[in-house]
């Protein structure tokens, strides 16, 4: 296809661009990540088994690949035929372009024929647009609604990282990882290869890294190695890739245009190495036995290392190596005779200008090896490496220092981008690391900071998630962790940042579940639709909890007690009405067909007594009036209430606070009149990520700390024309500064202005 045509189908698409960003009205059109431009036709086009797979030479293999595809998930064994130039008699036409931006493609459906152009890995993108256009089932013929998509990423790294370290995974796995990556255009594979757990790679130099580094669990059940910490079920599963295997993996991604990035872990979590080569770890001068992690920096370490990533380097041909560098236990090395001798030698004052040292010694290697270094944020610490990419985790700070100093940098920040993270309540789910994250708080993050000048955001390369496996023992666990949440990584690493709507991709993750099935993959289900922590003055209660996948079965309670596959299941949606004076608990276990998953869920339904208060109300001034109050104390009931710093008005020009920065946390203590004007039944959530403490006429409606997405609270109220007491508190933050504290919906979802309740004395 010349470039005229190219830029005769993008014109085309511009020109319906605002059809584009609204939800399609049809199921079929519900591609992740969002593309750039989309149009709906009319029509579909009818796919059978009489239909030819046209390709050239340089997309012969994505034929072949969407040719395996259409054979195993559907019973399709298309012909496929290799021309100079791709005729357009071919039902599926994949044409090699000079496209503007790496990734970009063309995609068009018609009635008579599928044809996709693109540059690079473009044509792959677009096989993958047209994968999510197929039905969840096979089906004959197979219907792809008529559209035109022109597309491209906006961040050249989409990552998705793997510890294979805690709880090793077999190529098998690893493979059917990097398959549903592909599916949704993640196109960075970031392989934990060593930590102190486990050695899980091949290094021919040094055998003892994979006949004993690689048996960790064992060698701890026979008494030789210390108890394995923070390990779900006793203990790791122990194995390693041979190099074989490791260059299989390598071209199976290199066929889905995903690029491998090991990681060698230095100088710290290294006790994998250490255990199979005692003489590298880090000596103690005191004669103190302890755990050992750290790497001394002996020419002997550096030497071993250098060997080591010899082999690694000429097993992965991308060009960046991840050499690890957090969580070191520097203060070690200032009991070494080894570190202390190479301090002053070198002229380095502290420890952190030792681990500077280490990482910059490695870097100057894999300089002359032409590859490129990654490290996490830590590295930062002494001194950055001249070369280096940082990839943040600990929060953006390192990630945006990093960009100020023009160095690259990959967002993989706490708390958004770790999937070791519950993923709702976590009294619910599978036990994990950290607050819960939601799939909602993945997808709202945005990888270019406000802090960073646009020449300063060009440095970012894009954003990753990233899941550790202590917790994760089997491949059916680490499937539901990341998934659907990596789904939200793919959108947003790929999609216009003007494109992105959290509802839309609501919509179009929930449509993902068929293909899910389709390929045996464990993603975590949905919530139930309607399980809300309400506050009620109502007597008489009505619910319906409705469920987006078809086929979906629930066992639910009313009496506090969670029900379990032994109690009888039902069809949604579910009706619940009853009468209410006190608390009602519903709990719920919600199954699909997805391998027989299931989701728990709770919701308390308490009943208040709430009436308007007696007050002047030609008194009233618009806006609450709040107290900011610096303190370290985190019990607001502990909170020094004289330490103010200032008292001000919050309304709807100037709706929240910033937190102070000297170190202490900054209390809000907020209180007022919400009036209402009509008598009519309200709703009163907070829009705050993590929710304020919020009381009307004393009564608690939001509780404070809760995620709104996780553990969704509400006011269901009939009030009368009035005025109501509100109090309440929070932490002020930069994240919940941004959001609204109370909105107030009316019986018609219409969201009444502020201006119109905000009210104080």
């Amino acid at each position: 296809m010349n470039n005229y045509h190219i830029q005769k189908v993008k014109s085309a698409i511009v020109l319906v661009l605002a059809i584009c960003l609204s939800v399609s009205a049809k199921a079929q059109l519900h591609i992740i990540p969002q593309p750039l431009h989309l149009t709906e036709g009319k029509g579909d086009f009818l796919l059978s088994s009489k239909a030819m797979i046209g390709v050239d030479k340089e997309s012969e293999a994505v034929g072949k690949y969407l040719q395996n595809y259409l054979a195993k998930y559907y019973r399709l064994n298309l012909q496929l035929k290799v021309y100079p130039k791709v005729p357009a008699t071919a039902a599926i036409q994949l044409i090699t372009t000079a496209g503007d931006k790496e990734g970009s493609y063309a995609l068009h459906v018609s009635t008579a024929a599928v044809r996709i152009y693109g540059k690079g890995a473009g044509v792959f993108y677009g096989v993958q647009s047209l994968i999510q256009l197929l039905p969840e089932k096979a089906i004959t013929p197979l219907k792809l609604a008529v559209c035109t998509v022109a597309d491209e990423p906006r961040f050249q790294w989409r990552g998705l990282s793997l510890d294979v370290c805690r709880h090793f995974f077999t190529v098998a796995e690893v493979k059917q990882y990097i398959d549903v990556m592909a599916h949704y255009k993640l196109n960075v594979f970031h392989w934990h290869l060593t930590d102190d757990e486990g050695w899980r790679i091949q290094i021919n130099k040094y055998p003892k890294l994979t006949e004993l580094g690689a048996r960790i669990t064992y060698y701890e059940k026979q008494g030789k190695f210390r108890k394995l910490d923070n390990l779900i079920d006793g203990g790791g599963k122990d194995g390693f890739y041979t190099q074989a295997e490791i260059k299989d993996v390598i071209k199976y991604a290199q066929d889905r245009f995903i690029t491998i990035l090991p990681e060698i872990e230095m100088p710290g979590h290294s006790e994998a190495a250490i255990f199979a080569y005692p003489e590298l770890g880090c000596q103690d001068s005191t004669g103190a036995k302890h755990r050992v992690r750290m790497l001394d920096p002996s020419e002997h370490t550096f030497n071993f290392m250098e060997d080591v990533l010899t082999e690694v380097i000429a097993l992965f041909p991308n060009q960046y190596i991840h050499v690890g560098g957090d969580e070191a236990e520097m203060v070690d090395w200032l009991k070494s005779p080894t570190a202390v001798a190479l301090m002053k030698k070198e002229g380095l004052k502290s420890e952190k200008e030792v681990q500077s040292y280490f990482i910059k010694r490695i870097e100057k290697f894999l300089i002359s090896k032409n590859k490129k270094l990654v490290g996490w944020d830590e590295i930062l610490q002494g001194g950055l490496a001249e070369s280096a990419t940082v990839m943040s985790w600990q929060g953006e700070a390192g990630g945006i220092a990093a960009a100020k100093m023009h160095h690259h940098v990959v967002m993989t920040p706490l708390p958004y981008m770790y999937f070791d993270a519950p993923q709702a309540s976590e009294d619910l789910e599978p036990i994990g690391w950290n607050p819960t994250v939601t799939w909602q708080m993945v997808y709202n993050y945005e990888p270019m900071s406000k802090e960073l000048s646009p020449e300063e955001a060009e440095y970012v390369l894009g954003a990753q998630g990233n899941i550790w496996a202590e917790k994760i023992p089997t491949a059916s666990h680490l499937q539901y962790m990341v998934y659907p949440r990596a789904l939200a990584v793919a959108e947003l690493t790929w999609s216009a940042k003007e494109n992105k709507n959290l509802d839309r991709f609501d919509y179009k993750m929930k449509q993902q579940y068929g293909y899910f099935k389709l390929w045996n993959w464990n993603a975590r289900l949905p919530d139930i639709v309607g399980m809300n922590n309400i506050v009620t003055n109502s007597n008489q209660f009505g619910l319906v909890l409705k469920y987006p996948l078809l086929g979906a079965q629930v066992r639910y309670s009313l009496n506090g007690k969670m029900p379990d596959s032994s109690a009888k299941p039902q069809l949604f949606p579910i009706k619940i009405n009853t009468m209410l004076k006190d608390t009602l608990d519903i709990k719920t276990y919600t199954t699909w067909t997805l391998n027989k998953q299931h989701i728990l869920q709770e919701a308390t339904i308490r009943h208040v007594d709430i009436s308007p208060v007696v007050i002047d109300q030609a008194a009233l001034t618009p806006g609450f009036s709040y107290k900011l109050i610096k303190s370290k104390e985190y019990n607001i009931d502990k909170v020094d209430t004289t330490q103010l710093v200032t008292t001000a008005i919050i309304n709807s020009a100037a709706p929240m606070v910033l937190p102070v920065t000297d170190g202490n946390l900054t209390w809000v203590k907020l209180n007022g009149f919400i009036r209402i004007n009509t008598e009519g039944d309200y709703q009163i959530t907070s829009g705050f990520l993590v929710s304020p403490a919020l009381f009307i006429n004393g009564e608690q409606i939001i509780y404070r700390g809760k995620d709104k997405y996780a553990q969704p609270q509400k006011g269901m109220l009939h009030l009368k024309k009035g005025a109501y007491a509100i109090t309440g508190h929070y932490i002020a933050d930069n994240m919940n500064r941004l959001e609204d504290l109370v909105v107030i919906k009316a019986a018609d979802g219409k969201v009444i202005d502020p201006q119109a309740y905000m009210f104080h004395q």
